[in-house]
């Protein structure tokens, strides 16, 4: 949908360029109003059905309107002001009431600059703070909108829909049994007996996990505050987002949270190294080591999700010399190590990481972003409401999946282990 412009209005209206442009200012700006009007109801419609792209689409066309708007206005007032001002400047024939006035004045002052008795009155000047009451501004069509943390856990990991009708609330999958699983292939002699290997399958279980958030608003907000009931969907979907992101890290797969992160991913246990003067560095490269060395024909280890204060201490080492240090195995701005991206992602705790290869962990959505509204309790007779967001999903790295998968419960400690 587009907004309805100035030269479409006047079309409908059966208003030609040159009608328009003779009207007065007050008339013109009765026009701008009824086309801004139109417009607004078309922003409305498209909130009330949810189209939050087309919703900001429209405000920026609409404040561009604006913007052309009141700059057609503004240079009106500035001919006007022009105008007057130039006829209070034009010279008088002969002496009036004004140059009287002054030549007394004029007297006065030099009187008091020469230490004579002399008297002046000063009048006061009247400007925009003599109007008490007035509450006349531009107007900005928009909202200023709340800062938040980048959600850069949920983007790295791939995503699936979940299909079908009996799902149970559960993602059910086979993996090889690790434990019980042998692989005995052996070198066999003329005449020798072949060794028998174990094959092994085990099932597993998932729950699919429910994020949401509501606020109950007025039937009055609904009609009257337009742009700001469509900020509130906004602002809820938000809070979902936010939420599901800190659980795709930190949800312990208990009661009704994620099986994030930190209860998917095996711990790094560093080894003493000889590594001098160990750094953040030299430890992504030995965490890397850790997954290669058993999985290297499976995971090629893609990202490093950290705290941003964990990549400024990483970036920011020097040398004795004062010296920036950027191994050979660093690109130069320091955002990829030995071939592995670092993320920043503040949901990640501060002295911790994980590391691994994202395609091995995968992100199951049973739906997309829902939202509904209803009455709750006495809201149908108190004239109200309250809008529902709701988003329904897992997070899954299988198990056998897992060893392409490390975390770092303390990276200063493990530093010291790795310099030992």
């Amino acid at each position: 949908m587009k907004l309805k412009t100035l030269a479409l209005y006047l079309e409908a209206k059966s208003i030609s360029k040159e009608q328009f442009d003779a009207l007065s200012e007050v008339e013109k700006a009765g026009h701008f109003d009824a086309l801004n009007e139109e417009n607004a109801n078309s922003i409305r419609e498209e909130i009330k059905n949810g189209n939050d792209e087309a919703v900001k689409t429209l405000k920026a066309e609409m404040l561009g309107m604006y913007n052309a708007q009141f700059e057609t206005m503004n240079k009106a007032i500035r001919e006007i002001g022009l105008a007057a001002k130039a006829a209070s400047e034009k010279p008088a024939l002969g002496e009036n009431k004004q140059s009287i006035e002054f030549k007394a004045l004029k007297e006065q002052v030099e009187k008091i600059a020469k230490g004579e008795k002399g008297e002046v009155t000063i009048k006061a000047i009247t400007n925009v703070a003599s109007i008490a009451t007035n509450t006349a501004g531009f107007d900005i069509p928009s909202v200023g909108q709340l800062a938040t943390a980048e959600r850069s856990a949920f983007a790295i990991f791939p995503k699936q829909t979940l299909s079908g009708n009996n799902l149970r609330k559960t993602i059910n999958y086979w993996d090889w049994d690790e434990a019980t699983t042998v692989r005995a292939a052996a070198m066999v002699a003329e005449s020798g007996t072949f060794p028998e290997s174990t094959a092994k399958w085990k099932q597993y279980t998932l729950p699919v996990q429910k994020v949401g958030d509501t606020l109950p608003i007025t039937e009055e907000f609904f009609e009257d505050e337009q742009m700001f009931f469509g900020e509130i969907g906004m602002f809820l979907r938000t809070n979902v987002d936010i939420k599901i992101n800190d659980q795709i890290v930190n949800g312990d797969g208990t009661g009704n949270n994620l099986t994030g992160l930190i209860a998917s991913t095996p711990a790094f246990v560093p080894v003493a190294s000889g590594i001098s003067d160990a750094s953040i560095y030299d430890l992504i490269v030995k965490l890397k080591e850790s997954i290669s060395t058993t999985g290297g024909a499976k995971y090629k280890v893609n990202f490093a999700l950290m705290n941003i204060a964990d990549i400024n201490q990483m970036k920011l080492k020097k040398d004795a010399n004062e010296n920036y240090i950027l191994p050979p195995f660093v690109d130069r701005n320091g955002n990829v190590v030995d071939g592995v991206t670092i993320i920043e992602e503040n949901q990640v705790v501060a002295n911790t990481m994980y590391i691994g290869d994202s395609r091995f962990a995968r992100i199951y959505q049973r739906t997309g972003i829902e939202v509904s509204s209803a009455t709750v309790g006495d809201q149908f007779v108190e004239d109200a409401m309250t809008l529902k967001i709701r988003k329904r999903l897992a997070f899954l790295i299988r198990t056998v999946d897992q060893t392409g998968f490390k975390k770092v419960t303390s990276i200063s400690a493990a530093l010291v282990t790795l310099a030992t």
